[in-house]
């Protein structure tokens, strides 16, 4: 879980956890601190994943972790967003799998007709016009 910058956290002396709820019941968690260099952002994380032991996760996963999750995110802010979708026909994962290709397949058709006319009118200059961009950028040889 993120939490604040400005969050004021009381550590515990012995093992640096910080104490989270009220101070009868409270819990101890890791805090995990890093910047991204990008966006000059820090991101203070609080974790029950343990330091050691067998099962142990060190601070990059956790921070690595935490990135595949937003990537996740702004995937389904996309297609809800651009894709307008919103709303799941099924909860079958086969169901679900093919509502998301049809409107990711809708959406590059929606590119394609937004090719310049320059290139030509029909569907088929405007394959020919993507595959020249795409011999420009990507060499077959290679």
């Amino acid at each position: 879980m993120r939490i604040k910058n400005n969050w004021k956290l009381e550590f515990e002396d012995a093992s640096g956890l910080v104490k989270v709820g009220a101070s009868d019941d409270a819990q101890a968690y890791r805090v995990i601190n890093f910047c991204d260099l990008e966006t000059k952002t820090e991101f203070r994380l609080v974790t029950n994943l343990p330091e050691s032991g067998d099962a142990a996760v060190i601070d990059d996963e956790i921070r690595d972790i935490y990135r595949l999750c937003w990537g996740v995110e702004f995937l389904w802010k996309f297609l809800k967003m651009h894709l307008k979708l919103d709303k799941l026909i099924t909860k079958n994962v086969n169901g679900i799998t093919i509502q998301i290709y049809v409107s990711l397949i809708a959406y590059l058709i929606l590119q394609l007709l937004s090719i310049p006319e320059q290139s030509g009118h029909t569907l088929l200059d405007k394959f020919r016009y993507l595959q020249s961009c795409m011999c420009q950028k990507i060499s077959y040889v290679h």
